[in-house]
C-alpha cells in the first residue's frame, strides 16, 4: 500500500524515528525514508535536532524512490518556496541590509540575510585598510552587521556584500582632516630603503621619505632614526 503512494513529488505523513549527524530517518509506516540534513531547511542546519525531534509527526515530500534498493529520499524544505526565487525582486545593487554572520573563512565571511539566503563579504570588502590578515579580526560568528549589496546572481545563488561601503572612506575627507603643514601623530608601521610608512589612522598610512628624516644626518636607512612600532609626530607635507 505504501509503495503505491511512493511517487516522486508526492507528499506523505511520517514520524521521526532516529536522528543522525547527516539526517533524519522517518517512519513512513512500513518503510523508513531518509531526510538528509541539506533537505531539512533552506537555511543552515548544524544538526537535525535544531529542526526536528524524535517522535515528531512530519509531512514530507518524496524526492526519490529506488524500489530495487528499498531507498526513499525525503525533503522537508521542498514543502515551502525556495527563498532564492524572491531574491531578484528583493535584493538590488546598492541596497543596505542587516544580517547575521554565520560563517568565517580565510577569504571572507558569510552573512545570513534571511533564512536560506546568504551573501559573502570578501576580505577585500571588510575594511578600507589593505592590511586585514583574517576576517575574524573584523567580525565574529553571530555578529549582526550592516552590509551593502554589491552584486546579485540568483542563478548561481550568490550575493556579494560589502562591509566597508557602509563606512566612510577615510581618504575622501583626508584633506579636511590633515591640512598641509599640520602635525600628526602615528605609529611607524614599516621601514623601507627609501623611507618609513607611518599609520596615522586605520586605513591611512603616510610616507616619510628618507630625505625628510633629519636636517643634520646623512641617513642611509630609516632604521638609523626610527624603529618599527614607534609612535612619532610628523608634519604633513603633501
Amino acid at each position: 500500500e505504501l509503495e503505491q503512494r511512493l511517487v516522486e513529488g508526492g507528499e506523505l505523513a511520517g514520524r521521526v524515528k532516529n536522528l543522525t549527524d547527516y539526517g533524519v530517518f522517518v517512519d513512513l509506516g512500513g518503510m523508513d525514508g531518509l531526510l538528509h540534513i541539506t533537505d531539512l531547511s533552506w537555511g543552515r542546519v548544524g544538526h537535525p535536532s535544531e529542526v526536528v525531534q524524535v517522535g515528531q509527526e512530519l509531512k514530507v515530500k518524496v524526492l526519490k524512490y529506488d524500489p530495487e534498493k528499498g531507498r526513499v529520499s525525503l525533503g522537508l524544505k521542498q514543502l515551502s518556496p525556495d527563498p532564492w526565487e524572491r531574491v531578484p525582486s528583493t535584493y538590488h545593487v546598492g541596497d543596505r541590509r542587516t544580517g547575521r554572520v554565520v560563517g568565517i573563512v580565510d577569504y571572507g565571511a558569510f552573512v545570513e540575510l534571511e533564512p536560506g539566503v546568504e551573501g559573502l563579504i570578501h576580505i577585500s570588502e571588510m575594511t578600507w585598510s589593505k592590511r586585514l590578515k583574517h576576517p575574524s579580526r573584523m567580525v565574529n560568528l553571530d555578529d549582526e552587521v550592516q552590509v551593502a549589496v554589491l552584486e546579485v546572481n540568483a542563478a548561481q545563488r550568490r550575493i556579494s556584500l560589502s562591509l566597508k561601503k557602509t563606512l566612510a572612506d577615510p581618504w575622501t575627507t583626508l584633506a579636511q582632516r590633515y591640512a598641509v603643514g599640520s602635525t600628526v601623530q602615528g605609529r611607524v608601521r614599516n621601514l623601507t630603503d627609501f623611507g618609513a610608512f607611518v599609520e596615522v589612522e586605520e586605513g591611512v598610512d603616510g610616507l616619510i621619505h628618507l630625505s625628510n628624516l633629519s636636517w643634520t644626518k646623512n641617513v642611509k636607512h630609516p632604521s638609523e632614526v626610527l624603529r618599527k612600532g614607534q609612535r612619532i609626530e610628523a608634519v604633513v607635507l603633501n
